[in-house]
């Protein structure tokens, strides 16, 4: 009986874990759409408007559009569980795969 209970115990401390690391990158995720927003908003005012920088309009419609992709991806990664979960399936199959392994020597 002892065991079991140190097991859940040890399970639930790896799902807080896994828990608490989730949610802190989702809410990076946001401060990073925050940063982009003023970032974008920044850039294609300051460059077309006021003429503060001297970026060619290009080169600023392709760094947002770069800076765009790039949040996509982390949005997918972290808000679709098929993409999300390919990293609990590797190393479950690594650990049975070294398990056997072990177990063969």
């Amino acid at each position: 009986m002892e065991v079991i209970m140190e097991k859940n115990t040890e399970f639930s401390k790896i799902s807080f874990k896994k828990a608490k690391r989730r949610v802190a990158d989702i809410k990076n995720f946001y401060w990073w759409v925050i940063g982009y927003i003023i970032l974008a908003t920044f850039l294609l005012y300051g460059n077309f408007a006021q003429k503060i920088f001297h970026f060619s309009r290009d080169y600023v419609i392709i760094m947002l559009i770069l800076q765009g992709v790039f949040l996509l991806g982390v949005g997918l990664y972290l808000f679709l569980p098929a993409l999300h979960g390919w990293e609990d399936r590797k190393i479950r199959r690594l650990m049975s795969h070294y398990k056997n392994k072990d177990n063969e020597q």
